[in-house]
């Protein structure tokens, strides 16, 4: 079986941006700090896995997304990203671009959308999908051969191993977060109903609508409080109207139906004028020479 890797490429250029120091500047003395993090992360990821078939998805600032529309305060929470970090956002889909690798983004809809519906299209016998991320949210496509996979704390959870970390199944953790709400996403849920209490609902009644159709009976469970949690349930039902719809990640946008998911010929010229440019250092040049010259990307 062949695995198409899809990369929640946001996590890695955040992980650069906080941990390492925005005293690494380029020629122009811009700092590229999330650069440098994200190509080490490229580095190893493409050095370790060899894969035939990859996507790199990308988050673009959404004004006009299909969530804001619904809920205007979706993300509200969070501030503006600064204009140093933008520039390294575009420096990243530069680096994939330079090593013949196709990066997707969009304007009107959120790479976890981007990834689930390219998961949709190519999931089949023949082809698993790994996805590279670090968010929750994304493990709701995870499928029986699929992975959700942590590269950098190393943690790789298959459907099992999904349904043993958040005590549902991946299909039913859109509800769970529905039912709990996203502080990170500004979602709102219902008050006093968690991630375990939302699972313990759902592994009874097994869906959000068949949850609603029988509030009352949320009482007879046998978990303490089920009687409260019910009685909150119905007084604040009507936030499910809105985090049902915010959760669920769109698996059909179709801007992702001819995307090309193998790799094409490195840009080495591109690439080594970037290097040069972000004063990568004669010792990752090397080894990202040496990648280059194996054939294996």
């Amino acid at each position: 079986m062949t695995s198409l890797y899809l990369v929640d490429s946001s996590i890695y250029v955040f992980r650069g941006w906080f941990s390492l120091p925005d005293s690494l500047i380029n020629q122009d003395g811009h700092s590229n700090n999330a650069l440098i993090g994200f190509s080490d992360f490229v580095y190893h990821f493409l050095h370790n896995e060899k894969p035939r078939h990859v996507v790199f998805t990308f988050d673009e600032s959404l004004k006009h997304s299909t969530r804001k529309t619904i809920y205007p305060e979706y993300k509200a929470n969070r501030a503006p990203a600064p204009e140093d970090l933008k520039r390294q956002f575009q420096w990243c889909r530069d680096w994939v671009q330079a090593l013949g690798i196709t990066q997707v983004a969009s304007d009107r809809h959120e790479a976890d959308d981007l990834v689930g519906t390219l998961a949709e299209i190519h999931r089949s016998e023949l082809c698993n999908i790994i996805i590279l991320t670090a968010d929750k949210d994304l493990a709701q496509l995870i499928r029986k051969d699929d992975f959700w996979w942590s590269f950098a704390t190393g943690q790789k959870l298959n459907y099992r191993a999904l349904v043993k970390k958040f005590g549902v199944k991946p299909e039913q953790i859109a509800d769970q977060l529905a039912l709990a709400g996203d502080k990170v996403d500004n979602i709102p849920g219902i008050p006093g109903v968690g991630m375990a209490i939302a699972g313990r609902l759902l592994t009874k009644f097994e869906t959000l609508t068949n949850l609603r159709e029988n509030l009352q009976q949320v009482k007879l469970m046998k978990f303490r409080g089920s009687e409260r949690i019910m009685r909150l349930l119905i007084e604040h039902e009507s936030v499910l109207d809105i985090s049902s719809q915010l959760t669920p990640i769109n698996c059909q946008v179709d801007s992702m139906k001819n995307v090309q998911i193998d790799k094409s010929k490195v840009d080495e010229e591109k690439l080594m004028n970037m290097m040069q440019y972000h004063k990568m250092g004669d010792s990752r040049q090397q080894k990202w020479l040496q990648l280059i010259n194996s054939k294996t990307i």
